[in-house]
């Protein structure tokens, strides 16, 4: 089975096809299907799409990124289906998908994000009114399958598909290898960190207080894990720049997991891969209590949930003074992520959803 892959990214450059049809990719190959990609994006649209402002060019790439993508689908008749991440384009109405679907060509609809709810991106201002959040029904409606990683997205698509599978955003549980002892000595100090985007930095904004006071701990150290400016200039962190080839070994000298999150329209219906992340690598999170990280979390047992300042400095302060339960609730989380939420774990369902094309 040839599957031509209409998503709007480079291939891994974004948290979501990294964790979902990327990832998939090898078990997919030895069962005898097979991707070819079709990318959206243009390098240059890639670099400037999420710095704040500059909307003239980005409108003036958006239409040289759609002139440039509409040939590379037109060999959609090489191919047994189309899987299209998300949206084949990131504006406009469904025209290409609905073009594909008349060319016969059996859909594969990947929904990671709650994008039939209308959003306002802060980078995008109004040209994120230009992604036609009304696209998102009909791409279910007309889809052979629909896979999702959220239950609130499964819901939503059921409305208008029977054939919907939910899987989780996922790691590779061969390089997410588990709790680990950690190599330390009596002066090092325990090393609480986040890991995200530079579209993602602002939820920092939402445990500000609690970072300020966690940085005036002599026990403790801030890392934060993305880029290089975070807006917290009066927390005193170590920065590092996000890079695939060492982010495990970056998160894996984390202690504390971070996973903040603002509430929004889109939040209680999110899937949240940094909590795996850190899950996988036994590092003990401490979560906003939204979206996925309600399910995915055992309170006390594989983390801890927090909802206000109070809270967030009570839940990291006592992992930060026990060694002892860092390992104890690093150790279940390790065990909780592998078992659910590694490609490992869920191999035999990526393969039967996709064999569920007809």
């Amino acid at each position: 089975m040839r599957v031509l892959v209409l998503t709007p990214y480079p291939y891994g450059t974004t948290a979501g096809p990294r964790s979902s049809f990327e990832l998939w990719e090898r078990v997919l190959h030895e069962a005898g299907i097979s991707f070819d990609y079709a990318v959206f994006e243009t390098d240059r649209l890639h670099r400037i799409l999420y710095a704040q402002g500059r909307a003239a060019p980005k409108a003036l790439e958006m239409m040289r990124a759609y002139v440039q993508f509409i040939p590379k689908v037109r060999q959609v008749d090489e191919y047994d289906a189309v899987l299209v991440n998300r949206e084949a384009t990131l504006i406009g109405p469904a025209i290409v998908e609905r073009w594909v679907t008349r060319r016969g060509k059996p859909l594969i609809y990947l929904l990671d994000d709650p994008l039939y709810i209308p959003y306002r991106s802060p980078a995008n201002g109004w040209l994120s009114y230009l992604k036609f959040f009304g696209k998102v029904k009909m791409l279910c409606r007309s889809s052979a399958v629909v896979l999702a990683n959220s239950p609130s997205h499964c819901a939503f698509a059921r409305r208008y598909n029977a054939n919907v599978w939910q899987i989780p955003s996922l790691v590779d549980g061969e390089r997410y290898t588990g709790w680990k002892p950690r190599i330390s000595s009596a002066r090092d100090r325990v090393r609480v960190g986040w890991s995200g985007s530079p579209s993602t930095i602002s939820n920092l904004q939402v445990i500000r207080r609690p970072l300020q006071a966690l940085s005036a701990r002599a026990d403790t150290e801030l890392v934060m894990i993305g880029a290089l400016d975070y807006g917290l200039p009066e927390v005193p962190h170590t920065p590092v720049q996000w890079r695939a080839e060492t982010e495990v070994e970056d998160l894996r000298r984390l202690d504390v997991g971070l996973v903040p999150v603002p509430l929004t329209r889109w939040t209680p219906h999110k899937f949240f891969l940094k909590l795996i992340q850190y899950m996988a690598l036994g590092i003990p999170p401490v979560a906003t209590p939204l979206g996925s990280n309600t399910a995915v979390i055992t309170e006390g047992e594989t983390g801890f949930l927090a909802r206000d300042d109070a809270e967030w400095q009570h839940a990291v302060g006592r992992l930060i003074g026990d060694p002892d339960l860092r390992e104890r609730v690093g150790r279940r989380a390790a065990a909780a992520a592998h078992e659910r939420y590694t490609l490992q774990a869920n191999a035999e369902r990526i393969v039967a959803a996709f064999r569920s094309v007809r």
